[in-house]
């Protein structure tokens, strides 16, 4: 099934995105990306519970929406080269 999806793609059709997540750069295989996706890119041992507070925003995005947040279980937002994503972390004690 996986040969059959791949031939319906265009050939010239890019599948690794560079983009920055706190200002490091990391590549992407995938077209969109998730609330989680970019938390853990950002902190890999990233724990996700009522005291762990993430916060994404992104910018250079693509053009119907080249700027915005993303939240926990919300939509995944489409990528694309030079994208950049902020996350900052907070902890509730």
């Amino acid at each position: 099934m996986k040969n059959e999806e791949e031939k319906t793609e265009a050939p010239a059709q890019k599948k690794v995105f560079d983009i920055i997540v706190n200002t490091r750069p990391k590549t992407w295989d995938k077209k969109e990306i998730s609330f989680r996706e970019v938390v853990l890119l950002a902190f890999p041992s990233a724990v996700f519970d009522e005291k762990h507070i993430y916060t994404v925003t992104y910018s250079k995005g693509v053009d119907n929406k080249p700027k915005g947040s993303m939240v926990e279980g919300g939509e995944p937002v489409h990528v694309k080269d030079g994208m950049v994503f902020d996350v900052e972390h907070n902890d509730i004690s």
